[in-house]
């Protein structure tokens, strides 16, 4: 088993590495023929920025998909904590209202964990009814109202915005960087990726190897929901305000770059850097479409175009690991 999870994971990564990179390559290639002018330094930040509020939930939610489990919450998560954010800075200051943002994020991936691997719940069961319950949380919250302008400062907002940069680069590329190689050392470098990679190929296998299944996963659903709560303080940073509404869709957007990154929905299979690539390409290809002045409608089309596509590809791996194992 363990031999055809490593050969169907070689797969996937020659596909997303091959194939997924080919095509961020002529995607940009494209919009340079299309609009010579347009793409610049300018774009390239904005690919850079928009990929790392998406990637402070991606990496994490990769590494829980990869033990088997999901979390759809993570939107409506990420607009808590932002709103609580934004409501906490005028009274105990920014620094500390970020840490109590994140502390939601915290709490509700303690939660999440809790109710999946130790009560025994479905995770999309679970994480659904948390998305609609933690959205109806932050619209009560503000009587579904935009909270926070005025109140975050000038230096956060022009972090946020990408003004700020360290040696010419948006310090966003840093926490790119940084959240990116944090996934990819625990996945790869680490006995508790190797763990989670037990856990999702073969839980049963894993349990009797020792593994303690119920604290990885428990484990990976409190990193999501703590990413969830940092995606909210970026949003908030670039904004300059929150809204109950912010964060929409989130969880749908991260889990199809996760799925086209070749991570599988079954478990145990899938790399981190298949993300990243997968992570470049969305965010570029939303970034291409704004600046071709694409119609909001159709840039929803394409989303869902490959939304389908990855579930596709999942299907794909998933299909070809059985034949693998039957084989072996």
């Amino acid at each position: 088993m363990n031999t055809s999870n490593g050969r169907m994971s070689r797969i996937g990564d020659l596909l997303v590495s091959n194939g997924l990179l080919a095509a961020l390559l002529v995607l940009i290639f494209s919009v340079a023929a299309v609009q010579p002018k347009l793409p610049g330094w300018a774009s390239i930040e904005g690919v850079i920025r928009q990929s790392t509020d998406m990637a402070v939930i991606v990496f994490p939610l990769a590494l829980l998909v990869i033990a088997r489990s999901v979390d759809l919450s993570v939107g409506s998560v990420a607009a808590l904590s932002g709103i609580v954010v934004a409501a906490a800075s005028g009274v105990v200051g920014f620094p500390m209202a970020v840490m109590i943002g994140l502390f939601v994020g915290l709490l509700i991936g303690l939660l999440n964990g809790w109710l999946v691997s130790y009560l025994g719940l479905h995770p999309v069961v679970v994480t659904l009814g948390g998305l609609i319950l933690w959205k109806g949380v932050a619209l009560q919250a503000t009587g579904a109202s935009t909270i926070g302008a005025g109140s975050i400062p000038d230096a956060v907002l022009d972090f946020g915005i990408g003004l700020r940069q360290i040696l010419h680069l948006p310090v966003h590329f840093y926490i790119l960087v940084a959240v990116y190689l944090a996934c990819w050392l625990a996945a790869h470098k680490h006995v508790w990726g190797e763990r989670l990679y037990a856990v999702g190929g073969d839980e049963r296998a894993a349990f009797l190897a020792g593994i303690d299944v119920k604290r990885v996963r428990f484990v990976a659903h409190v990193a999501t929901g703590l990413g969830a709560s940092l995606a909210g303080v970026l949003m908030l940073a670039r904004s300059g305000a929150a809204h109950g509404s912010d964060g929409n869709g989130l969880e749908f957007q991260a889990l199809a770059i996760v799925l086209l990154g070749g991570v599988s929905f079954q478990g145990g299979l899938g790399r981190i850097r298949g993300v990243l690539v997968a992570l470049l390409f969305m965010s570029s290809l939303r970034t291409g479409l704004v600046l071709l002045k694409t119609p909001m409608y159709f840039q929803q089309m394409i989303s869902g175009i490959l939304i389908v596509a990855a579930l596709y590809m999942n299907a794909v791996l998933i299909r070809r690991t059985r034949m693998e194992t039957r084989t072996t």
